[in-house]
Order: C-alpha cells, then structure tokens, then sequence
C-alpha cells in the first residue's frame, strides 16, 4: 500500500481527466521534539481508521505527507500535511467524523490517543482536479507547485499539451504521476489559484525535474513561452513531500 498510495492520491486515474474529484489539504506544524511520537499514533491508529473510512466510502483516499527539508518559504514552518481524496464534493461534505473511532476500534478514548503531541494546523485547502495521468509505478515524493494565472481557463487548456509531453517521457524519467486542480476553498484572493503536483520515485529525480530535466526535458520552447506568458511572475511556490503512511 505505501508503494502506490502516493501515486493514487496525486494522480488518481489512468490517463484520464476525473473533474468531479475534489482533495483536501490540511497543513500542520509538528514540533521537532514531537515528530516520533505523532508518526507512531498516525501509522498505528490513525491509518488504520482511514482504511476503514475508504471501506465504509467516507473518503476515497487519505495520506499524510511529509515536507523535504530545505525547499520552499523558510519562514512557511509547515512540515507535515494530511491529505484527503474524494470522489465529489457530496461524499467530502457528508464525510464523517472517522478519525474519533478510536474507542471503538482500539478501545482507546481519542482524547488519550490524540493528547500528545501538541499540533499546530494552518488550516483547510479544497481544490477541484482539472487534468491527472498516472501509472502504476510505486512513488515516495510529489513536488507541489502554486501558481495565478493571469488566465486560468487558458491555463487549464494548456495543460492538454503538458500531459501529452509528460506521457512521452513518465517512464524513463521515474514520474509516476502528474494533474492540475484550481482551489475551491479559502476564497482569498491573495491566495495561487491553480496548483500541479508531480510525483516519482525518487528524491533524485523530483529534484531533476525542478532542474528542468526529468519529465520537464524536451518541453517545447513555444509550450514553455505559453505557459511563463500566463504566469510572468513564475511560481508562486514548490515544495517536495515525502509520503509517510495513508489508505486507499
């Protein structure tokens, strides 16, 4: 399961576009002295309870991921994010509360399980999927990628050519996954509007691909021009998780 949950969560079907999909980002700050012990409780209770949530079609998929050192805004302290699929929007509103099953499941109380450590959240993030391709390769990191076009429809089309050139060179380059979704959810409109994920295989070669090589080598100079001439101001953040534990 850890070898393929990153792939479904990031890019969830087959060479297809899925709109109706919606995920969710929660983004957390766990303090350093605190990371042992809140990995054992999400590996040991938490996962299993997304396993059943996914059985029982409360989400489609769950993960948590972990942020690469290193990357990104040093003053974003964030450095683990759960994630949470599904397959519309009816089935994340109507969702239950399946991470308090602990009493149930365990015969522990979640007040005890989820008493320590001391968790900061930064919030909820809902993005609509617009373009996916995967393949059924196993993936450890995903680079995320914000950006505000100054079009977005346009952007949106654009990608068609994107995942054309991404299928060409996905396997030889060990990306396993790659999609577009726009934010639904907050509104703000300081916030990017548009967001590309792009999983593989290794640290390695993700960091090849923010080298303009990987998948990314060969893009063409007119697709490339298309595309910086709808973000000039380039990206407006990217980061590398790590995947830690999910269901799916």
């Amino acid at each position: 399961m850890k070898k393929v949950l990153l792939v479904s969560l990031f890019s969830l079907s087959i060479f297809v576009i899925n709109a109706q999909e919606v995920f969710m980002f929660s983004p957390i700050i766990v303090a350093d002295e605190d990371i042992e012990n809140f990995e054992m409780i999400q590996k040991k209770y938490v996962t299993p309870m997304a396993q059943d949530a996914v059985k029982n079609r409360s989400i489609k998929q769950w993960a948590l991921i972990k942020k690469v050192p290193g990357i990104g805004n040093p003053d974003n302290k964030t450095n683990y994010m759960w994630v949470a699929a599904f397959d519309n929007i009816n089935q994340m509103v109507n969702r239950d509360n399946w991470w308090s099953n602990t009493e149930k499941k365990f015969g522990v109380p979640s007040e005890v399980i989820y008493d320590s450590p001391d968790i900061e959240r930064r919030g909820r993030y809902i993005y609509k999927t617009e373009r996916q391709i995967e393949t059924d390769k196993p993936g450890q990191y995903v680079i995320l990628n914000w950006a505000t076009p100054s079009n977005l429809n346009k952007m949106i089309e654009l990608q068609g050519s994107v995942e054309k050139h991404f299928r060409k060179n996905i396997i030889k380059s060990g990306m396993v996954g790659w999609g577009m979704a726009t934010r639904i959810v907050p509104q703000n409109k300081d916030l990017p509007t548009a967001f590309w994920w792009d999983s593989y295989d290794t640290l390695e070669n993700a960091y090849k691909h923010l080298a303009g090589q990987a998948a990314v080598e060969g893009l063409s100079k007119e697709l490339n021009e298309d595309f910086n001439n709808l973000v000039p101001n380039g990206w407006d953040n990217r980061v590398i998780f790590e995947f830690v534990t999910g269901a799916n």
